[in-house]
């Protein structure tokens, strides 16, 4: 029988999965439960366990099984100061690249600093020889998912990287002396790939992809080379549906438009397997419908962590981006019966999407005015760059300009309002064409000291949707009932404007109260030498 600790069982699960065959232990109380468990798979032969008492010795000694049979070691100590004397050996792991697996158990983390027998801070107690993969235990599915992603990340580290020490620090409530588990759960294991040559992703991957019923390919935000030929071979060779978001530097944004739409049909398009390449997506409902649908994730980039965003990663393959996707458009089979049939079906989804945005409006909204000044960016002659402040402008844009069209940015890294103004001022101050700036009343004036500025370059324009108010804020469902919402949480009932703002720092000023003052405003707006200004639209929602 297995303990009844939930976090426990599943660091055990993946200790067998990744084949884990040494553990030296070492004695206590907090961590006795994990010691029963890695006793109970002793017994089965999955793992060879070694008691020594002495902490620091004991991490030498795993240290030592590391080296001789250049595979992960576990070093398993309780609770404490008992941690700490794991250091020296983690030090000489971290300098010998060599795979020691410190496993620690903790007090709950509410009694750190209260007093408590054995208890200290032991998250990042090892840094920086090692970071530490905080295991607690879960009220939730969410809470399993967390430990079973942050266990896989300290695992892989172990065998990646030319290994390096690792630490698992899991937290451990009382009671905990209970053993009546009889099977370990199935706990999902991430597969990391490190290619070393220029076919990135293995031929068993490649497989899994081809035989996928409705295989998609999504691209959020991409700024880190040209990847629009590898794409639109996949595209053209209808091998996968390609998904891009309006920042990804990648054609198709509206088809990303539709499939977020028909997320929230009954009739849903889901994807059995999803390759995800690039940083932060915009459309929640399709994130939405991938977390909660059964699918194959495979995510492709650069970086040593894990990244698992619809909670469903696979497999990780650590590559360049260009390489794999060009290895993709060689080998995958063409004219994919489902992504056909799925293209089809977005292509008209997204025409009537488009039908009904192009309606006419009775009154001066954000979405209108956007519609109108992608209109009038259609008889631009000059280069230009879109910038789009974070919340209602960024998702508004993304229903009328096209990706890859023209460079647009947004500051996604973590979808702050603060920086939008500032990054497009700094961005147009070496670049050349007109940078635009689409911006919500919050975000200007919350970032409007990036004006402040002598070199505040003559080819900067910024369009304000002034609604007085975040406008975000109306479109979270339930909030409407609270009373705090309006004045309180989206910052409204105050009216401000940019007037006095442009005329402190010498800019060209336009408010706009109607139709017929946005025509003649937008006209001037894109004249290229018509010098860094502001035209401020005060809409209606």
């Amino acid at each position: 029988m297995y303990c009844d600790t939930t976090q426990v069982n599943q660091l055990t699960a993946l200790l067998v999965a990744y084949n884990i065959r040494n553990a030296v232990v070492c004695p206590g109380s907090r961590n006795a439960t994990i010691v029963h468990n890695l006793y109970e798979i002793h017994r089965q032969g999955k793992v060879s366990i070694h008691p020594v008492t002495d902490e620091r010795s004991a991490a030498f000694v795993a240290l030592g099984m590391s080296l001789a049979t250049q595979e992960p070691t576990i070093v398993c100590v309780t609770s404490g100061s008992a941690l700490l004397n794991c250091v020296p050996a983690v030090a000489e792991a971290y300098y010998r690249h060599l795979p020691l697996l410190v496993i620690s158990a903790d007090r709950p983390l509410q009694w750190i600093g209260q007093y408590d027998g054995q208890t200290l801070q032991q998250t990042g107690a090892l840094e920086p020889y090692c970071r530490t993969a905080q295991i607690n235990p879960p009220r939730s599915e969410g809470d399993c998912w967390v430990n079973n992603l942050h266990i896989n990340e300290a695992l892989n580290s172990l065998y990646h990287g030319e290994g390096r020490p690792a630490h698992i620090n899991v937290a451990i409530e009382e009671p905990m002396f209970s053993f009546s588990t009889v099977q370990l759960p199935n706990e999902r294991v991430i597969s990391v790939t490190c290619p070393t040559n220029s076919t990135p992703i293995p031929q068993n991957i490649v497989d899994i992809i081809a035989n996928a019923k409705l295989p998609v390919l999504l691209i959020g935000q991409y700024e880190r080379g040209d990847i629009r030929k590898e794409v639109a071979d996949i595209v053209v060779n209808e091998q996968m549906l390609v998904l891009p978001e309006i920042i990804s530097d990648v054609p198709g944004n509206h088809l990303m438009n539709a499939f977020d739409y028909l997320s929230t049909q009954a009739d849903a398009l889901k994807p059995d397997l999803v390759v995800q390449i690039g940083g932060n997506f915009v459309h929640k409902s399709f994130k939405s419908l991938l977390r909660n649908t059964s699918c194959c994730v495979i995510r492709i980039d650069e970086e040593q962590g894990l990244i698992d965003t619809f909670c469903h990663l696979q497999y990780k393959i650590q590559s360049a981006v260009q390489p794999a996707l060009a290895q993709l458009s060689m080998k995958l089979p063409r004219k994919h019966e489902g992504v056909a049939k799925a293209e089809r079906r977005l292509a008209d989804t997204a025409k009537i999407l488009e039908e009904g945005l192009l309606a006419d409006e009775e009154h001066l909204t954000m979405n209108c005015v956007i519609r109108h000044l992608y209109m009038k960016m259609q008889t631009l002659a000059c280069d230009y760059t879109l910038h789009l402040a974070n919340s209602s402008s960024v998702r508004i844009a993304g229903n009328y300009f096209k990706s890859s069209v023209q460079p647009i940015l947004c500051n996604r890294g973590v979808n702050g309002i603060e920086g939008s103004l500032s990054a497009a001022a700094g961005y147009a101050m070496k670049m050349w064409g007109l940078s635009i700036v689409i911006i919500g009343d919050l975000s200007f004036f919350y970032d409007a000291n990036a004006l402040w500025n002598v070199s505040l370059p003559s080819n900067l324009r910024i369009l304000l949707l002034n609604n007085n108010h975040g406008g975000i804020f109306d479109q979270l469902k339930g909030l409407e009932k609270s009373p705090a919402r309006d004045k309180f949480i989206a910052a409204g009932q105050q009216t401000y404007t940019a007037a006095g703002i442009a005329q402190t720092f010498h800019i060209g000023y336009t408010g706009v109260q109607n139709f017929d003052d946005l025509r003649p405003a937008l006209e001037h707006f894109i004249v290229p030498d018509g010098g860094s200004q502001i035209v401020e639209v005060f809409v209606n929602g």
